[in-house]
């Protein structure tokens, strides 16, 4: 699972994030436009997370992960097309918007499988796996940028050889064996939209996501808004901008497994409370860079956070689900993760197009610094919990 995610993060690092800044510059579509349509397609995406998850755990999750994968590579070979013959903005953002739809069948159902293969401590272990596997593929995707300016390759053309790589990563995932336990051992009601309510009697679970929900629209000013900052503030070229996503991939993949052990030793709940304060420190620093060096100094602080974050966050959620549940719960993760990461760019460019950078990069901080107090109050609450549970 870990290979196959290293090969679908590579396709999609190739590519995606410097979509925006060419549409901005090569076509003439306003940052604003460009903060609508990843919002878009991210809130797309998000919407259809619960319902991932939730027809992993009925159907399985190998059938609905390898259909979204090959869905996915027609339309990044499609969105190619588009790019390469300037076709018409409306069908690249549709094409945007259906890749974020098909993202949304594949994350939360990878860690619905990645859940049922390690339990326990073990855990944070696998998740810190796959973030190492997802960073390799982020880094050298991200260093593709670089080659084709070398060999002067079309941008559209690394849409195909992104198409190519997703439909290997596929090929890769079918070797994967089903992981979901028997459909027998716990019967399931048929999905209806109302199940979303249920949720609501597990308020730990609820405050954990709307501090997920704060901490990744926080996070997701890392893409859309900090390229678009790079080029239009600091004036840094497409290959300078690619040496902060290089940096962010390369330092997951050479940290990562120290930060397992950090997080096995201060425990998730602090982790998370930690992670989301040095974000909001991280970003608002960001509105003082006025040099390339500044801008890859804060990435490596924002990618320090991250590390430390993601695993722990992906193991809080997995950890609260009751038997049978873990995809469900897996989805709405990723349902809160897709809203904050959807509305981000909105935000944040938005905000660059109206406030001084000095202003809106410290605002954006104020996100992590939300996610940081939820989390801590879901810590406190869950303590309380044991506590009770124990007669301490």
């Amino acid at each position: 699972m870990s290979a196959a995610r290293l090969v679908v993060t590579l396709g999609f690092a190739a590519v995606l994030p410097y979509l925006g800044v060419t549409l901005h510059q090569e076509r003439g579509v306003s940052a604003t436009v460009v903060g609508i349509i990843w919002t878009t397609a991210g809130l797309s995406g998000a919407a259809m997370q619960w319902v991932a998850g939730e027809v992993a755990d009925r159907v399985g999750r190998r059938p609905v992960l390898l259909g979204a994968m090959l869905l996915r590579t027609a339309n990044l070979a499609t969105l190619g097309y588009e790019i390469l013959h300037q076709g018409p903005i409306i069908a690249i953002a549709a094409l945007c918007v259906l890749n974020g739809i098909l993202r949304a069948f594949f994350d939360p159902v990878a860690a619905a499988m990645v859940a049922d293969l390690a339990t326990g401590e073990h855990r944070i272990a696998a998740f810190s796996l796959q973030r190492i596997g997802v960073n390799i593929g982020w880094a050298f995707g991200t260093m593709a940028l670089g080659l084709t300016k070398t060999l002067h390759i079309k941008f559209g053309h690394l849409f195909y050889a992104s198409a190519a790589v997703t439909l290997f990563a596929a090929l890769a995932a079918s070797a994967i064996s089903e992981t979901r336990a028997s459909p027998s051992a716990h019967v399931r009601p048929p999905l209806r939209l109302a199940d979303i309510g249920a949720y609501r009697h597990d308020p730990l679970f609820m405050r954990f996501l709307l501090a997920t929900f704060f901490f990744f629209l926080l996070q997701a000013q890392l893409y859309a808004t900090l390229s678009l900052y790079a080029a239009d503030h600091l004036h840094l070229g497409l290959v300078q901008i690619s040496h902060l996503y290089s940096l962010n991939g390369w330092m997951v993949v050479l940290l990562q497994l120290p930060a397992f052990y950090y997080i096995r030793r201060k425990g998730t709940h602090r982790v998370l409370v930690t992670g989301a304060l040095a974000y909001a420190t991280s970003y608002a620093l960001c509105g003082a860079a006025t040099r390339e060096i500044h801008l890859l100094l804060c990435v490596a602080s924002i990618t320090i956070a991250e590390i430390i974050s993601a695993p722990a966050q992906q193991v809080a959620a997995t950890s609260m689900a009751p038997a049978g549940r873990i995809g469900a719960y897996a989805g709405l993760f990723g349902l809160a993760q897709a809203a904050g990461q959807s509305l981000g760019p909105l935000l944040g460019t938005s905000l660059l197009d109206l406030l001084p950078d000095r202003l809106t990069w410290p605002l954006l901080a104020l996100c992590g610094v939300m996610a940081a107090s939820l989390y801590g109050k879901r810590a406190r609450s869950s303590d309380r919990q044991v506590l009770v549970r124990t007669g301490g």
